[in-house]
């Protein structure tokens, strides 16, 4: 597992090229994939739907193995670091079967400190949790999932992140620059908390689906 927080100079460019679909591939990414490069709107509309409702119910995984195992770093006021880092963790687990795909913490898509360029606004953008190939496959299949994570105790209301999230599930680039991150299938907003969490999911519609699990604790 292999997390990365600085890139190499090598600038990312834009790909249209697919991931290589073979027999130790996981049956719902191939779908996916296959759906994407060469199948009809219903096609790709049905197999987008059954690929969002897994990952949000492996990130559902995910979040109840930490809540599980990690419940203390919540008790004992840990940072969002490391409660990011250790939730990867699981959602590695998770989705250890996506051949091709990585699950990074706070990535920059752009060569750092390089800003990333948007329609509103010029400035660095990261992701605090990505599912993606790091831009080495197209676009339309290169992103499952973006996540922003927010503590209980931080008095952020979590607009800023939520602002960045609308923009990774733009079917555009954000500022033209196609190695931006970009028609995202799941943004995901998430608050933990030492009683439970909640999660906003975005579209790129402008819809938010909003969320609430309780997780009573005695530890």
């Amino acid at each position: 597992m292999v997390f990365i927080f600085i890139m190499k100079d090598e600038m990312i460019t834009a790909s249209e090229n697919y991931p290589e679909i073979s027999e130790n591939t996981h049956g719902l990414l191939k779908s996916y994939v296959e759906a994407r490069k060469e199948g009809s709107k219903t096609q790709i509309r049905d197999s987008s739907k059954k690929m969002e409702k897994y990952i949000l119910s492996k990130v559902k995984d995910a979040v109840d193995k930490f809540y599980d195992n990690d419940y203390s770093l919540l008790i004992d006021g840990m940072s969002e670091w490391t409660v990011t880092g250790r939730l990867a963790m699981y959602l590695y687990t998770e989705f250890k079967f996506f051949t091709g795909y990585f699950i990074d913490i706070e990535y920059y898509r752009l060569k750092a400190p390089k800003d990333q360029v948007t329609d509103i606004r010029t400035q660095r953008i990261r992701c605090d949790i990505l599912l993606h190939t790091r831009g080495k496959y197209n676009h339309n299949v290169d992103c499952l999932l973006a996540m922003e994570v927010k503590l209980e105790d931080n008095i952020d209301d979590g607009e800023s992140d939520m602002s960045r999230l609308a923009e990774f599930v733009l079917p555009e680039p954000p500022g033209g620059d196609t190695r931006a991150v970009h028609s995202t299938l799941v943004g995901l907003f998430l608050r933990l908390g030492k009683n439970g969490y909640s999660s906003c999911q975005l579209k790129s519609n402008g819809y938010k689906k909003r969320q609430v699990q309780s997780k009573q604790k005695t530890k």
